[in-house]
């Protein structure tokens, strides 16, 4: 079998969505429930839309956003659940390559899902408060763009360290998604071992830093540094995807 025909990549396309379907509309209805919940009880609690409040909820959509890219490769097998789910997905004619893209591609459409939730979450409070308080009615999009300051103007190298740092962010997920075998609970296991490694990493350049003085890294080593960890994390997720197991515990061996 070749390693990828873009005709059967197609049909293995079409069947992880159909797979999904009922966990995707389950999991983004209960985003829009709480993001609306959460957007109105601030709303609520900024003296009825204050422009505090609208910075606020403002800056509560750019963590969301944030996280949604960061996170979201976590939730490449949300909806492989059982051994059965599994054993279909092996069964399947089609090669590694293709059913890895696939449920790859699956988790980018749960951020896309995030996205667009957010939206709409943002519209329904908008109706809201047309209704209840017809002065404080404003979107939260508009007000971030227009006139919180997160969507600034910034210097191109600071732009594209924070898209490099946040991309080698989302292949960690990546990784740890196919990694650890607790589907629900993968993003927490990564985080926990983000955190262990930040935290060694950060100890090391101290002891640098008192030892040998203040210790300068170019920008260009740094984004050398965080382009080969992307790389090797999405090639180690694809390893790892190719040595699941359908028995196992706490991580794919």
């Amino acid at each position: 079998m070749e390693n990828f025909n873009i005709s059967r990549f197609g049909k293995m396309l079409r069947w992880t969505f159909w797979h999904d379907k009922n966990e995707f509309v389950r999991s983004q209805l209960q985003g829009l429930l709480g993001l609306t919940l959460c957007f109105l009880f601030m709303h609520i609690g900024a003296s009825m839309g204050a422009r505090e409040g609208m910075k606020a909820m403002s800056f509560a959509v750019v963590i969301c956003l944030v996280v949604a890219y960061v996170c979201t490769a976590s939730n490449m097998h949300y909806s492989m659940k059982s051994r059965d789910d599994w054993r279909a997905l092996n069964l399947l004619p089609a090669s590694n390559i293709e059913k890895f893209l696939a449920r790859y591609l699956s988790s980018i459409l749960q951020g896309v899902g995030v996205v667009v939730m957010i939206f709409l979450a943002d519209i329904m409070l908008y109706l809201i408060s047309l209704i209840f308080i017809p002065s404080s009615a404003q979107l939260i999009i508009c007000h971030l763009i227009n006139g919180s300051g997160y969507l600034e103007r910034q210097p191109l190298q600071e732009v594209l360290g924070s898209m490099v740092s946040l991309t080698m962010l989302h292949s960690c997920y990546l990784a740890g998604a196919n990694l650890f075998r607790n589907v629900k609970y993968s993003w927490v296991f990564t985080t926990l071992a983000l955190i262990v490694v930040a935290a060694i990493i950060i100890s090391v350049l101290l002891h640098t830093h008192s030892s040998q003085g203040q210790l300068v890294v170019p920008d260009w080593i740094e984004y050398t540094i965080c382009c080969v960890i992307i790389v090797f994390n999405y090639w180690l997720s694809f390893r790892l995807f190719c040595r699941r197991q359908l028995i196992g515990q706490f991580i794919n061996h």
